[in-house]
């Protein structure tokens, strides 16, 4: 039932979903002192908030490129776009 709790606490709180971090990263921080770890799969496609429309402008022969990927990889050009942004917002 993690995916319910994960959902449900976004759902209170709609905060930003940290991006993943590496485990032995996360146990040298003081504040995960002394809980238990556990890695549970969560799908963050469920806990995202809602989608905001945008009226964007690009180069045809780049949204081409665009399509031709998404279609390939079967995401939708907006999903495309939502992971090429996190991908290059991703702190480093």
């Amino acid at each position: 039932m993690v995916q319910e709790a994960v959902e449900l606490h976004f759902d209170r709180e709609p905060l930003d979903i940290p991006p993943p971090r590496a485990l032995e990263e996360l146990v040298k921080l003081e504040e995960f002192q002394g809980g238990v770890w556990m890695m549970v799969d969560v799908d963050t496609a469920r806990i995202r908030p809602k989608a905001l429309r945008l009226n964007i402008s690009l180069p045809e022969p780049l949204v081409r490129r665009i399509d031709d990927y998404a279609k390939a990889h079967h995401l939708t050009r907006s999903g495309f776009l939502a992971r090429a942004a996190e991908s290059i917002l991703r702190p480093e």
